[in-house]
């Protein structure tokens, strides 16, 4: 991994500008492109020709960009009732009972959150919340299953109250869902799964085809090509945000075991050859010690795991002189996950404000995050922590405003009311609110029916 010191040195080098402005196409996804749409066509086109032809075609037009961009004939887009649950068959009993226990820590943990509306009844304002009505969520495949991510979305969908939810993922060259990703759909209570992958399956849930319900909300991970496609949808449905490749950042020092920071950083390298792993310290002496680590741990994964491509091409170690320059790169890169594998980490804790999810001491592990500990890891990614948050509960309510005011309330607050109006030279505002000042105006109608 390359070393980077100095802090203005890491920001230049690690922080993108505007990484969603004008995202950077990986050399593979642009052959891929290339090969399934001709040359000269940039990855947005892509994606708006693929939401035209499922527009257009409806499941005729799912269909046959599933053949064609993976390779793989479709009859039926919905998988029945029946197949999933024959997958418990094909599943080991061990690892339905982890997702069982997964489960069972996602549902505590988000059940905790609050879901309630309020009033205040003397000033006559209050919210009301209510779960979205239907939720589509995109769980990738291509290179491995993922049910920890049903289970990381869907969980929190269902303790917010959502009637419908969706899975949509893409299918296995036989044409099958991969039975453990069934398995998690049936234990999160997922109400119907799809056989469709990539930005045809963000298309068809927002617009809608003869076999799949259009949906209210799209959540949920991808590469590049779904993550515009969610970006190009946005306004027909909600989304939940637009998420880059993984990104973790180890805070270590001298008394870091290098075993423990050399399987980290590797943990989320092996997820994406895209994938970003740094880590920062003030001690340049313990860095030698990881890389050795790191190289001991690549040999023991396959030559085909993306961690050995991400650790090369997107590995950094960043040297750094004082705690406020660890604490500045921190809070600017903005990791989705942040781990602390440094002595006192507590006292950096109060001034770290951007991070998707962190991770503290070594009994914490950022994968005990990505599977049982209960928050979602469907975290910020692409600096997108410095506004947002993981996923939970929230992401699956909205919000609308009570108004609902008393006479003598209304007489309080109007005539501001009226100022601000007649200031933004908006008369009708000054004269709809003034109308109701109007006593005799009032008396007009058949009785007062204010509150």
């Amino acid at each position: 991994m390359r070393i980077l010191t100095g802090l203005q040195n890491a920001i230049d080098t690690l922080i993108p500008v505007h990484p969603w402005f004008n995202p950077v196409a990986s050399d593979s996804t642009l052959e891929f492109i290339e090969s399934v749409f001709g040359p000269g066509i940039s990855p947005k086109q892509a994606v708006n020709i693929i939401i035209e032809r499922v527009v257009s075609d409806g499941d005729d037009g799912v269909k046959s960009l599933t053949a064609l961009m993976d390779g793989v004939d479709i009859d039926n887009l919905v998988v029945p009732r029946s197949e999933i649950m024959a997958s418990y068959g094909s599943v080991p009993s061990n690892v339905v009972d982890a997702l069982k226990l997964a489960a069972e820590q996602i549902n505590i943990f988000h059940s905790q959150q609050p879901k309630g509306g309020w009033i205040d009844k003397d000033r006559g304002v209050g919210q009301i919340i209510n779960p979205i009505e239907n939720v589509g969520i995109y769980v990738p495949g291509g290179r491995a299953s993922y049910p920890s991510t049903v289970l990381m979305m869907a969980i929190p969908a269902k303790v917010a109250g959502v009637p419908s939810i969706s899975i949509t993922t893409p299918p296995m060259k036989n044409g099958e869902i991969p039975p453990v990703t069934l398995v998690a759909c049936d234990i999160a209570g997922v109400d119907i799964v799809y056989k469709v992958g990539g930005p045809t399956a963000i298309a068809a849930l927002a617009f809608g085809t003869e076999s799949v319900s259009q949906v209210d909300k799209i959540l949920g991970p991808g590469n590049l090509l779904v993550q515009l496609a969610k970006q190009a949808v946005y306004g027909v449905a909600g989304i939940d945000a637009l998420q880059g490749p993984t990104e973790t950042l180890i805070v270590a020092d001298d008394t870091s075991n290098p075993v423990f920071c050399a399987a980290d950083l590797l943990a989320q390298a092996e997820h994406d050859p895209e994938a970003r792993v740094v880590l920062i310290t003030k001690t340049r002496s313990i860095l030698s010690k990881i890389e050795e680590e790191i190289e001991i741990q690549l040999k023991r994964l396959p030559e085909s795991s993306a961690a050995h491509i991400s650790i090369k091409n997107n590995g950094a170690f960043v040297v750094v002189d004082t705690d406020d320059e660890m604490v500045q790169f921190c809070n600017q890169f903005a990791p989705e996950h942040l781990c602390l594998l440094n002595k006192e980490p507590e006292e950096l804790m109060p001034k770290l404000k951007a991070a998707g999810g962190i991770f503290v001491g070594e009994n914490s592990p950022e994968v005990l995050g990505d599977y049982t500990a209960g928050p979602s890891h469907s975290m910020p990614t692409s600096l997108a922590a410095r506004h947002s948050s993981p996923v939970s509960v929230s992401d699956f309510l909205k919000i609308t405003s009570l108004i609902s005011v008393s006479k003598e309330r209304l007489e309080a607050i109007g005539p501001a009311g009226v100022e601000i109006a007649k200031a933004e030279n908006l008369l009708a505002h000054a004269q709809a609110l003034q109308f109701r000042l109007d006593s005799e105006i009032r008396s007009l109608g058949n009785g007062d029916n204010g509150n």
